[in-house]
């Protein structure tokens, strides 16, 4: 059984951008460890993360998250059960995208915009030119 969540947290305050990358660089490690996969967007302040994989490993990701002192208000906006991942080939992606910024900063703010927020950063995803059909085939056309 597989398990998405999505959470928001504000930043805590004086973390540098060279924290942030080494985050996404740390995540991505245990993520794929543990075969998790997923999206992170960060806008000023706040962190929006999206995790699926096996429940047990879910859980206990979040519960780390819940712990890390660079995390402030960990909020669980999603939680469901699922039967096929929306990011299978991100073991855990940043999101340079503004509009996933801005919904971030709602879903923060306690706005309802928990399912615009996932499905922008799905849109992210199936928009990457890494993962197109395309690229791919054109990548293993020039090996």
């Amino acid at each position: 059984m597989l398990r998405r969540i999505l959470y928001v947290s504000s930043i805590a305050e004086g973390i540098t951008d060279r924290e942030l990358t080494q985050i996404v660089a740390v995540a991505q490690i245990n993520n794929r460890r543990l075969d998790l996969t997923g999206a992170l967007a960060i806008g000023p302040g706040v962190f929006a993360q999206v995790l699926e994989g096996p429940v047990a490993d879910v859980e206990r990701t979040l519960a780390r998250i819940k712990q890390d002192d660079r995390h402030v208000g960990v909020r669980l906006l999603l939680d469901e059960p699922i039967a096929l991942r929306l990011f299978d080939r991100w073991s855990m992606q940043l999101l340079i995208d503004d509009r996933a910024a801005q919904l971030a900063i709602e879903a923060n703010e306690g706005r309802a915009v928990a399912r615009a927020l996932l499905e922008q950063m799905r849109l992210q995803y199936t928009e990457d030119p890494y993962l197109s059909p395309a690229a791919m085939r054109g990548m293993a056309l020039a090996s």
